[in-house]
């Protein structure tokens, strides 16, 4: 039961009440002796005494004496008055819960929950007993947890039971069931806590509509509340929404009471400024959110990610680069696609120079080509086709070659598969058709002949093999 233990300690700071019905008629008394023994004056022990001996007959006023001691941590004289209550009272449900409360205190869960079921048997009536014996089982025992609820409902058949249901399978991380129980209650009669989680619930679940929904109907109760706003924003971000998630952006900002603005919030902030095209303002709050990430490394990531997309949107190339650059730094580990992306953007940057820039670009995703095929050889005929490409964009007229080393590579990496797609054998043509033209530039014919026969056994309609061959 040691586990329980948590459970029961969670469900205490949660902050469940005894039941007032009962007290009412005491209600001042146990005020006063409960600010008496919180107080903790010199006279305390000599105030509780005359309290006492006016009310030992009352469980309700022993019983808050009992629960004044263990709020100052004194278990002993806690459990000295639930005796006395339960003395009184055999069939007190809140001397029952204080015993179990003290129990938990101690680090006896399985105690603790023996004192709450109890509860609910002398006092059936009680919701408390239920509660408490539900919450302590809710991620150890959903399911027993749940059962005891139920008998809660068949008890007090007008008790919002089903939310309390949600609330259990919510804390047991089980969202499918924590959905399923707050389906069945009305949004408005929900506590600002309660419908939170609802729309959080969706959120996770990727129901974006949904928990949209939900936030909408809490955010009418809850204007300020900084988690309804956020939940909305979140959700119209996702859904592509993105003047009206800058608008509740806004609300969560500047609206909200007592927000504390995350990391997170930033990075949905640069999320939506970029779906809006709006690149700087964008930029800005991927920095932002970088900025305040302690170790969300995989946040610190997308920013990242983002802030090179966001440059590569703008054609700063330079930038972009640079950023993406930083971004694959900071992955634990890299993919070949990670490298690819980074080399394709430098060839887009070199489709906007010239000269000796636009050689140190190409030569530059040249080199992560390079590298993928070495450290990913599933890949390699992929990177070496696009580093055939880069030579030839170096080499146009095939003065010097540059691409023959790459397309003879190709053609060994393509021919090597035991399998052959229409791309590969399209692909063979291309790194053929450059060998043969190569080899006829260096007026070798024969080799030249065997290449461009090597076409038309691929392509055997291939006009431009069957001119070469035609014109020797």
């Amino acid at each position: 039961m040691k586990a329980l233990k948590y459970m029961i300690m969670g469900a205490l700071m949660i902050g469940f009440s005894a039941p007032a019905v009962s007290q009412e008629d005491h209600k001042a008394v146990i005020e006063q002796v409960s600010n008496i023994i919180k107080a903790k004056g010199p006279d305390m022990q000599k105030q509780v005494n005359e309290i006492f001996k006016e009310n030992k007959k009352n469980a309700d006023v022993l019983t808050a004496i009992g629960r004044a001691y263990l709020d100052i941590k004194d278990s002993v004289n806690a459990q000295k008055y639930a005796d006395l209550a339960l003395k009184r009272d055999n069939h007190y449900g809140a001397a029952y819960i204080l015993c179990g409360d003290i129990q938990a205190a101690k680090d006896n869960g399985g105690e603790a929950a023996t004192w709450y079921n109890q509860a609910t048997l002398m006092d059936p009536k009680n919701p408390e007993g239920y509660r408490r014996y539900a919450q302590a089982y809710s991620k150890v025992s959903p399911s027993a947890a749940a059962a005891k609820l139920e008998e809660l409902r068949k008890q007090v058949p007008g008790y919002p039971v089903d939310i309390i249901m949600a609330e259990i399978y919510q804390n047991a991380n089980k969202i499918d069931k924590a959905l399923e129980y707050y389906k069945k209650v009305e949004p408005t009669k929900m506590t600002e806590g309660q419908i939170v989680n609802y729309a959080l619930d969706y959120f996770l679940q990727g129901e974006f509509e949904n928990s949209l929904k939900i936030a909408g109907i809490g955010v009418q109760t809850f204007p300020k509340s900084p988690a309804l706003n956020r939940i909305s924003f979140f959700d119209l971000t996702n859904l592509k929404r993105y003047d009206e998630a800058l608008s509740y952006a806004d609300k969560l900002f500047n609206q909200s009471e007592n927000a504390k603005i995350t990391e997170s919030d930033y990075l949905y902030y640069g999320y939506a400024y970029l779906g809006k095209n709006d690149y700087d303002n964008a930029i800005a709050m991927f920095n932002k959110s970088i900025e305040l990430n302690n170790d969300n490394e995989q946040d610190k990531s997308d920013a990242l990610k983002n802030i090179a997309s966001a440059y590569e949107s703008k054609g700063d190339m330079v930038n972009a680069t640079a950023a993406y650059d930083k971004y694959l730094k900071s992955l634990k580990q890299l993919t070949a696609y990670d490298l690819g992306n980074l080399a394709g953007m430098y060839q887009k940057h070199a489709e906007t120079l010239t000269g000796t820039e636009k050689e140190e670009a190409l030569k530059k995703a040249d080199s992560i080509w390079g590298e993928i095929a070495e450290k990913f050889p599933s890949v390699a005929d992929v990177a070496t086709y696009n580093r055939a490409h880069i030579a030839y964009s170096l080499d146009p007229d095939t003065k010097i070659g540059l691409a023959k080393p790459h397309y003879e590579k190709l053609a060994e990496l393509i021919n090597a598969k035991s399998e052959k797609t229409a791309s590969d054998n399209n692909r063979l043509v291309e790194c053929y058709r450059y060998l043969g033209y190569y080899y006829l530039l260096k007026n070798d014919k024969s080799t030249s002949d065997g290449y461009w026969r090597k076409v038309l056994e691929i392509d055997p309609e291939n006009a431009t093999a069957k001119q070469a061959l035609g014109a020797k």
